[in-house]
């Protein structure tokens, strides 16, 4: 072989080399942008999920205490209706025993 063939040969694979390490040097910062990029749509996504659960707690406590006054009205009113209705029976019961007392 000659010294021009080895030279070229030994260029050819010095060139080979440098590809190969340029190659791997693309790939591993291509696998970096991927990761960070994975990230930050991780973070966004979790930022997300947390307004949406902060929100839908926001509505559910609304909800709660909006049924939870509508119960209170409705019980206030269940209340009023039997203590009305307690004081006509308390009045039936007074005018039965004074009309027992009375008529002996």
């Amino acid at each position: 072989m000659s010294l021009e063939a080895m030279e070229t040969l030994a260029a050819a694979e010095d060139r080979l080399k440098k590809q190969k390490a340029a190659a791997a040097a693309a790939a591993r910062q291509a696998a970096a942008d991927a990761k960070a990029q994975g990230e930050a749509i991780l973070a966004e996504a979790l930022q997300k999920a947390q307004e949406e659960i902060a929100e839908l707690t926001r509505e559910t406590d609304e909800s709660a205490k909006t049924a939870a006054k509508a119960l209170a009205q409705c019980s206030e009113k269940d209340r009023e209706a039997m203590k009305a209705k307690a004081k006509t029976k308390e009045e039936e019961a007074i005018s039965f025993v004074v009309e027992r007392i009375v008529n002996g």
